[in-house]
């Protein structure tokens, strides 16, 4: 009797997460979403403060960061929040084209997008006028411009000559997906997108330089996969990893290969890496394109991705991404992209997914990592979880449930308008990874009403 009783309660307890919400419910929050990045996207230009077609985004410090100071929370505009709430926002109107509120906000954000390109290359940050003069003896005239933060005001010369970041393969598969979607919604057949021959020219071999980062934490030398920045790097006749310990604690030296130079694009630490989430992404890409197969580096990102799913260190998984759910969200995303050879890594995924998620349904990340960082952790886990089930897996409809009504009680409501609050999307990376974050409601917001879009047409 008490075996069935057990079972009776189990039955009821499983049975009561594997009910779907009402469509309905969910499309009154898809909606009301919806209304919010209408409403706040930005509709004025203040030059070196905010731009008209982006949404609200923030760079903050979690205590003190030699070179940066102390604990902070400034407004920024950067490539990745644009081009990713664009991207995120085009998907959804592909899948359903009855959603023409969409429309305006995609046209007014997509010049924004291209605003931090250079040619079909694109950077984080947009060329603004330094801070202060970078030079010690007369600056050259005129003063070229740079890549740095927008309100951030970076005071030593050293960080401002730092900040004046390489273009990246990161921000130039987003900003150049966001070009493939535009073309695909407006029929703008006059723009042009990178070729895989552009990332094929940045890849994780014969080099003669090596990241710290990945030697004590990724492994897999000569991996074969695309680097993050798409510049020359600095060279070591014979690198070894004394050599860049000891160029890496001189970097206020200019003889140390990390050192920056006024006015010259730097790759953080003068040295490229190679990053899981950055490879996925430029999968994501390719695969929208059609132009997987092409791409000599593709091979080698689906082998490094797959070695790492499969050890599974998830805390140290992306250099520049330190939520714990990312990585699965990038990937997967990728896998349903059409990227057939990273159905391998989604099992992978599944497992984790199906281990870690919490009896309320959320996901959480590490402790630093915005206390647990719950909402955006769940909005990755969730959406990884449905786009493995679009791609074709077999996917316990509980999980997906639970975290839905996790989600939905998360929500925030102002005006008819449904927002979540943003957690970590991006970081600084390496020494920073974990205590200079980026953020945006807006983001955060998009990528939920995405998920819940997917629940209503995959469910």
């Amino acid at each position: 009797m008490r075996y069935k009783v057990f079972f009776l309660l189990f039955f009821i307890y499983s049975h009561s997460f594997s009910q779907t919400i009402p469509t309905d419910s969910i499309q009154a929050d898809i909606e009301a979403s919806l209304r919010y990045l209408s409403n706040k996207q930005c509709t004025q230009t203040i030059e070196g403060k905010q731009y008209a077609g982006e949404w609200e985004a923030h760079m903050r410090m979690e205590g003190f960061i030699l070179l940066l100071g102390h604990k902070s929370n400034y407004r920024d505009s950067n490539c990745f929040t644009m081009a990713g709430i664009h991207n995120i926002l085009a998907e959804m109107y592909l899948a359903d084209t009855s959603q023409k509120m969409i429309l305006p906000m995609l046209q007014k954000v997509f010049p924004e997008v291209l605003s931090y390109s250079t040619g079909v290359r694109f950077n984080f940050w947009k060329q603004l006028p330094p801070n202060r003069d970078l030079l010690l003896g007369s600056e050259p005239k005129p003063v070229p411009l740079v890549r740095r933060p927008t309100t951030f005001k970076l005071e030593k010369r050293f960080i401002n000559k730092a900040a004046n970041v390489e273009n990246d393969a990161d921000d130039t598969s987003m900003g150049n997906l966001a070009i493939w979607y535009h073309k695909k919604i407006f029929g703008a057949d006059s723009l042009k997108t990178v070729k895989p021959s552009l990332f094929d020219r940045y890849l994780d071999k014969d080099r003669k330089n090596r990241h710290w980062y990945n030697y004590l934490y990724h492994g897999f030398k000569k991996s074969g996969a695309y680097l993050t920045w798409l510049g020359e790097e600095e060279e070591f006749n014979n690198w070894n990893i004394t050599k860049s310990v000891w160029h890496n604690l001189l970097f206020y030296i200019p003889y140390s290969v990390c050192f920056p130079h006024a006015y010259k694009p730097y790759i953080p630490w003068g040295t490229n890496d190679v990053d899981v989430v950055v490879n996925a992404n430029v999968l994501t890409y390719l695969a929208k394109s059609e132009l997987t197969q092409k791409s000599k580096g593709s091979d080698g990102a689906h082998k490094l991705i797959e070695k790492h799913a499969k050890r599974g260190r998830w805390g140290r998984m992306g250099i520049y991404y330190p939520n714990l759910y990312h990585f699965h969200y990038a990937v997967s995303r990728a896998f349903a992209a059409g990227d057939t050879a990273l159905a391998k890594t989604g099992q992978y995924l599944l497992d984790n997914l199906v281990k870690t998620q919490q009896a309320d349904g959320s996901y959480k990340s590490d402790k630093k990592v915005n206390h647990h960082d719950r909402i955006q952790s769940t909005t990755y886990g969730l959406l990884s979880l449905l786009y493995l089930k679009e791609a074709g897996m077999n996917v316990p409809s509980a999980l997906i449930d639970k975290s839905i009504s996790y989600l939905r009680s998360q929500r925030n409501f102002d005006n008819q308008e449904a927002y979540w609050q943003g957690g970590v999307f991006f970081s600084g990376g390496t020494v920073v990874r974990k205590t200079l974050f980026f953020t945006s409601d807006a983001y955060t917001t998009a990528l939920v009403a995405l998920a819940f879009q997917k629940y209503t047409q995959l469910m």
